[in-house]
């Protein structure tokens, strides 16, 4: 609507086209080319339902409407519009960097067709409406050339910056993934080590309590007889000895593992 008011009421051009039994067919060719591309993008195919729906386009809005219908005046305006358009969605449906050569050959096609579009409008203009323009073949083809380049460039402006951002997020996501992935990995291998000092704890405790009970079992008896007031006063001092060397096995057996565990202590500090 803004197009044609900006068509009748600046450049003074009717741009209404009458309707034939194609345009009518158009809208339902495209619908049908739209539901074919759906069930594609379902399979998961989806350059080739953007191919399919981009050349079908092209075909039935950008140039079968001028071979079979004919020209108008203000199909000299229309048609250039169309075929931004076309460039729009080659952007849309295509990306420079996952789809080149897709892309490429589409934004060429559009390209010439907008370049072009004067020249291919008056080779089927039989009533020769180009004569009632008031701008020329090259006005014309300057200002959508210029809008077609403009917006173009612009939106690759734009997919660049995102396509920077989405590979810098990748590249960070990964770097995350790596970290947790290793995080993972020395905790469960921390984990496996904690385990096992648990289990060589357990079996100190048990050792130690059957190698420390020996001694002291001795020193608990040795003291019953020195406070026992029937032993021979002659063997207080045998059971003194007895007493002193049981005293310093069991503080030699306290020293060796008590020594054991520090060593594993530092090990678990070096390896963490």
């Amino acid at each position: 609507m803004a197009i044609y008011f900006l068509l009748y009421f600046i450049f003074e051009v009717d741009p209404t086209i009458n309707l034939t039994k194609f345009d009518s067919l158009v809208p339902v060719l495209l619908t049908i080319v739209s539901a074919s591309c759906i069930v594609l993008n379902r399979y998961n195919h989806w350059q080739v339902s953007s191919f399919l729906f981009l050349f079908n386009w092209l075909l039935l809005v950008n140039i079968l409407p001028v071979i079979l219908i004919g020209v108008s005046t203000g199909s000299y305006i229309v048609h250039p519009v169309l075929c931004i358009i076309s460039s729009l969605m080659v952007q849309l449906f295509f990306s420079y960097y996952r789809n080149r050569s897709s892309y490429i050959v589409f934004l060429t096609v559009s390209f010439l067709l907008t370049v072009f579009s004067y020249d291919f409008l008056r080779y089927y203009d039989a009533d020769k409406g180009y004569l009632t323009l008031p701008l020329n073949r090259f006005q014309v083809t300057t200002i959508y050339v210029m809008c077609w380049v403009f917006i173009n460039l612009t939106l690759i402006y734009v997919y660049r910056i995102y396509w920077r951002t989405y590979n810098e997020l990748q590249s960070k996501n990964e770097v995350i993934e790596k970290l947790n992935a290793g995080l993972e990995a020395r905790v469960r291998q921390r984990t496996k080590q904690l385990e096992e000092r648990n289990e060589q704890l357990k079996a100190y405790a048990y050792m130690n309590a059957h190698i420390i009970r020996a001694p002291l079992s001795r020193i608990l008896g040795l003291v019953n007889l020195l406070k026992n007031t029937n032993h021979d006063p002659q063997e207080e001092p045998i059971i003194r000895e007895y007493l002193n060397e049981s005293a310093r096995e069991l503080d030699e057996i306290i020293r060796r593992h008590s020594a054991n565990l520090e060593t594993n202590v530092e090990e678990d500090l070096d390896e963490s």
